[in-house]
């Protein structure tokens, strides 16, 4: 139990920290400077995508560094829209963060409830640190590549040193091999721009993962307490407790689909379109070079699965309460008071369904279209090629 604790302690302060860094973290009464700091990197994050996409523009005829750039310009638009959805909703997370905080305290506690409210905990730890560990070292990648590119340029003793940028972008002036400082000022700038897009990746995906737990963690300890209902306790008051929890844990529900419905449904639209740039990238360069690629395409559908599967979670813990309902021993006890009681809780309780701006369900069923959708698209952009080379 003390690890588990430990786990769960450990999982909110690295969120807190890069939340924090990121200027989202739900602070009430927040500064002036501190409601700023978010504005400051989107900035940074437009325009490293202009950059991209002013690269993009100058390679239209050039298929695979188009794609290339496409998919990197994406995942920026990705960052920036998490960002801007955090930040609008600044309200409703500050009041989700809170109502959570609070009734979650209230069941850790309790000793008899704390070892079923942490139960689901590594459900959401584990695959919240395989996410943020893959993403910074699939940047971390990008960052190191171009120093090893120029690393073997002076081995071999080039006379003219090509300063190759981590990501693909075009700007307004020339690098040239005699602007050092300018090539340094940049790469500086890209590795911020990419470091705080894998920081993005990592803590707004976990912060998803970390409220459903939550909300999941209360509706174990409420499905507990009615299972054990017993008709000679002061079952009026536990009712009305349960009645109450659940109430809220709907309002936050409510919240989290308004926050992160807009995310989700963005990614599952540009997720698609990434991995099939990807792919299409993948079988058009050299393997050993197809590396990142490869990787880049995997943290796309962990990702994509991350949020279905935390998704269909909910909607199966809240089931689970649902049959606890059902399962407490209410038919026989001769009460009518319990009965009706009871009876109530099972007509206003409501599934848990996390909608996507009312247009799709995140759940598991996602990931399968967003996958299907990615490959159909390859083979579109595979007769497109094939149809180029014949004409």
């Amino acid at each position: 139990m003390s690890n588990r604790i430990a786990k769960y302690n450990l999982f909110g302060r690295i969120l807190k920290r890069l939340l924090l860094f990121a200027g989202l973290w739900p602070i009430v009464n927040a500064s002036l400077f501190y409601r700023l700091v978010p504005y400051l990197h989107v900035m940074a994050e437009l325009w490293t995508t202009f950059a991209i996409l002013n690269f993009c523009r100058q390679h239209l005829k050039n298929f695979k560094l188009l794609i290339k750039g496409l998919g990197l310009a994406l995942s920026f638009l990705t960052t920036i829209l998490k960002m801007v959805c955090l930040t609008f909703y600044r309200d409703q997370l500050i009041e989700l963060h809170t109502n959570l905080e609070v009734t979650f305290s209230q069941d850790f506690e309790d000793p008899e409830l704390r070892p079923i409210l942490l139960s689901p905990l590594l459900t959401y730890y584990r695959p919240s640190l395989v996410l943020s560990v893959g993403v910074c070292l699939l940047f971390a990648m990008y960052w190191i590549t171009p120093i090893l590119l120029i690393i073997i340029q002076f081995a071999h003793g080039a006379s003219v040193i090509k300063y190759i940028l981590p990501f693909p972008t075009s700007y307004p002036w020339h690098i040239g091999p005699t602007n050092k400082w300018l090539y340094s000022g940049l790469f500086i700038f890209e590795m911020y721009a990419g470091m705080f897009l894998a920081f993005m990746a990592a803590a707004v995906d976990s912060l998803f993962a970390y409220y459903i737990f939550q909300i999941t963690g209360q509706l174990r300890t409420l499905s507990h307490r009615l299972k054990n209902l017993n008709a000679n306790d002061n079952y009026g008051q536990v009712i009305k407790e349960c009645v109450s929890r659940h109430q809220i844990l709907t309002r936050c529900q409510s919240h989290l689909e308004r926050i992160y419905g807009p995310v989700v449904l963005w990614l599952s639209v540009s997720n698609a379109m990434v991995m099939c740039a990807m792919i299409w990238q993948a079988t058009h360069i050299n393997p050993k070079k197809a590396i990142i690629v490869g990787v880049f395409i995997i943290m796309k559908l962990i990702q994509t699965l991350f949020y279905g599967w935390f998704g269909s979670t909910l909607t199966t813990e809240n089931e689970k309460f649902r049959d606890a309902i059902y399962a407490a021993d209410w038919p026989g006890t001769g009460k009518k008071s319990l009965m009706t009681s009871i009876l109530t809780m099972i007509i206003y309780n409501k599934p848990f369904v996390l909608k996507a701006c009312s247009v799709a369900t995140i759940s598991v069923d996602m990931f399968v279209a967003v996958s299907n959708t990615a490959v159909s698209y390859y083979f579109m952009l595979r007769t497109l090629e094939e149809r180029r080379g014949l004409a």
